[in-house]
C-alpha cells in the first residue's frame, strides 16, 4: 500500500529563481534561473552609480513578486534589495534571497566597518545565505566583523568559467599572472627581478605596480576575458600573489581556472588557501608577501619538469570539484532548502492561527 501511495504522489515544482547573475549564459544556469530583464546590458553602468543601483533594486523588488527566490551578488543592487525586503515586506512574504559572493574590499577601516554593520543589520533578516568563496575562515571573519547570525555566511568553493570541452594546452615559455582585486604584484615583481624567466601580468588594477620598478622581463597588459584565458592556457606556470591580512582573499577564480587548464600553480597567499591548493600536490603555497619564497617556488616549478608535470596532472584531476555545474547545483540546493523551510514555517503558522 505504501509503495502505491509513493508512486501516486505528485512531483513538486522546483522553486522559481530570479537572478542578477548572468553566469555567461551557461546552459546549466539559464535552465533554472531567469535573469532580471534588461540587467545584462545595464549591470556594468548600474554598479558604478548608487542612484542606478537603487533604481534596479526597486525593479528587482517588483519583479521578485513572481518568483520564489532571488539570487544576487553583494553589489549595491543586491544589498539594497535585501534592505527593501526587510523594510517593506513582512517576514512571511519575503522571497528567499541568496548572495553568491561578498567581495568586500581589503582591510576596511573603522568607519567602513561601522557602515557595513549598519547596512547588514537591516539586510540580514531577509537574507537566507551568503557564500564566501575563499575558505571557511573567510566565512567566520565576515560573521564576526559584521556581527551577523552564525551560519549566514557559508564557505562554497567557486567555479572556473570555461565550458566543456576544456581546451588542450601546451606549456609556453612565460609565467602568467592576472586579476585585479586583492593582488600583491609588488611581491611578484620583486621575485622576478633579475630572473631569466619572462612573465605576463594581465590586470587593470594597481596591486603595488605603481610603487615598484617593473623588471625588463615582465610585461603588464590589459586584455579581454577571452585573451586573458588564452594567455593563461599558454603559460608554463601560473603565479598568483595575494595580499596578506585581507578580510576577503581573492584569486580563487584564477586558481580554479588554472587547475582546469592543468597549469602548475604557485600561490603566494594566506595558509587558508589550502581549501583549494594541496601544497606540493596540486600546486605550491608560499606565504603572502614573501618574495624570496615565491621566487624559489617559481624556480622549482620551471626547473623540475617532472615535478611540474605532476602538479599539472593533479591540478587538472582536482579541478573536477570546481565545475560550473557543481557550483550551480550547490546554489540550487541552498535555494531549494530555504524555500522548503519557508513553506513549512508558513504552513505551521497557518495551522497554529486556525487553531
Amino acid at each position: 500500500m505504501r509503495e502505491r501511495d509513493d508512486q501516486a504522489a505528485p512531483t513538486c515544482a522546483r522553486p522559481s529563481i530570479l537572478t542578477t547573475h548572468h553566469k555567461r549564459l551557461h546552459p546549466a544556469w539559464t535552465g533554472r534561473t531567469v535573469l532580471l530583464p534588461g540587467w545584462y546590458e545595464a549591470f556594468e553602468r548600474a554598479n558604478l552609480s548608487l542612484f542606478r543601483s537603487f533604481w534596479w533594486a526597486l525593479r528587482l523588488f517588483r519583479e521578485s513578486r513572481e518568483y520564489d527566490a532571488v539570487v544576487t551578488g553583494a553589489e549595491h543592487c543586491g544589498m539594497i534589495f535585501a534592505m527593501l525586503q526587510t523594510l517593506l515586506r513582512p517576514a512571511s512574504r519575503r522571497r528567499v534571497h541568496v548572495m553568491i559572493d561578498f567581495p568586500w574590499s581589503a582591510q576596511p577601516g573603522r568607519l567602513r566597518i561601522a557602515l557595513k554593520i549598519l547596512q547588514m543589520r537591516i539586510a540580514a533578516p531577509s537574507l537566507d545565505a551568503i557564500f564566501a568563496h575563499a575558505s571557511p575562515e573567510e566565512a567566520e571573519r565576515f560573521t564576526s566583523a559584521l556581527r551577523v547570525r552564525k551560519g549566514l555566511f557559508r564557505f562554497v568553493p567557486f567555479h572556473y568559467w570555461m565550458q566543456e570541452p576544456l581546451p588542450e594546452t601546451i606549456p609556453g615559455d612565460y609565467i602568467f599572472s592576472g586579476g585585479n582585486s586583492g593582488r600583491d604584484y609588488a611581491t611578484l615583481l620583486n621575485a622576478l627581478a633579475g630572473s631569466d624567466h619572462r612573465a605576463i601580468i594581465c590586470t587593470q588594477a594597481g596591486g603595488g605596480l605603481r610603487q615598484t620598478q617593473i623588471p625588463e622581463n615582465v610585461q603588464i597588459i590589459t586584455v579581454s576575458q577571452d585573451r586573458f584565458d588564452e594567455l593563461m592556457a599558454g603559460a608554463a606556470a601560473v603565479a598568483i600573489p595575494l595580499m596578506k591580512d585581507d578580510i576577503h582573499p581573492a584569486g580563487h577564480t584564477v586558481v580554479v581556472t588554472a587547475m582546469a587548464l592543468g597549469k602548475p600553480i604557485i600561490l603566494a597567499a594566506p595558509a587558508e588557501y589550502r581549501s583549494y591548493i594541496d601544497d606540493g600536490c596540486t600546486g605550491l603555497l608560499t606565504p603572502a608577501g614573501d618574495s624570496a619564497g615565491l621566487r624559489a617556488a617559481i624556480e622549482r616549478v620551471l626547473s623540475d619538469h617532472e615535478f611540474a608535470g605532476k602538479l599539472s596532472q593533479n591540478a587538472r584531476r582536482e579541478s573536477t570539484r570546481y565545475t560550473p555545474e557543481k557550483f550551480f547545483a550547490r546554489v540550487y540546493e541552498c535555494v531549494d532548502c530555504a524555500v522548503a523551510e519557508k513553506q513549512t514555517a508558513r504552513k505551521a503558522s497557518t495551522r497554529s492561527g486556525s487553531q
